[in-house]
């Protein structure tokens, strides 16, 4: 699967960036709002097994946003919504 980048560059998707931007945000939350390995796991799987073509940066973070939220993890969320707009600035 390809990324279309915010510069418009293609390059493979590469679930180690999505990892680490949630665990980033993981690090300003307690413990309960934290998003477990296996939640991580799981949103990377769904990423990676519903789009086979190419995929937008912002359709990526709106999976990830949109996830998080459905864990029940709405302060990980907002975290992770603050570390996007920061990486888009």
């Amino acid at each position: 699967m390809k990324v279309v980048k915010r510069d418009g560059t293609i390059v493979d998707f590469n679930e180690e960036k999505i990892k680490t931007a949630i665990e980033k945000a993981n690090t300003e939350v307690i413990t309960e709002e934290k998003a477990t390995q296996e939640e991580i796991q799981d949103i990377i799987n769904y990423i990676s097994g519903s789009f086979t073509n190419k995929i937008t940066v912002e359709e990526i973070q709106d999976i990830i946003e949109d996830r998080l939220m459905g864990y029940g993890k709405c302060q990980l969320a907002k975290r992770y919504i603050k570390y996007r707009y920061n990486r888009e600035l």
